[in-house]
């Protein structure tokens, strides 16, 4: 079964999206954003400014999320 397309208006920048942003991403669905947003969060208290995602393969640290998955994201996601 094909995944239906998504339209974004622009890219989703995991060091800074809500969870509701997170979920249109290919891939994720509410438990796993969540996932990513309580991991940037313990990594923002730990290390201050310093941003939780430099890249795609970083999104690898939440359980669940695979190379596969961050190939899928990987158009729809930005690191600033």
């Amino acid at each position: 079964m094909d995944q239906p397309e998504i339209e974004l208006e622009s890219r989703i920048n995991p060091n800074v999206a809500p969870v509701e942003s997170l979920v249109r991403l290919p891939g994720l669905g509410i438990s796993r954003a969540g996932a990513i947003v309580a991991y940037r969060e313990g990594f923002n208290r730990a290390n201050g400014a310093r941003a939780a995602f430099e890249r795609g393969d970083d999104l690898q640290k939440i359980s669940g999320i695979g190379p596969k998955t961050v190939q899928d994201m990987g158009e729809w996601i930005k690191f600033e």
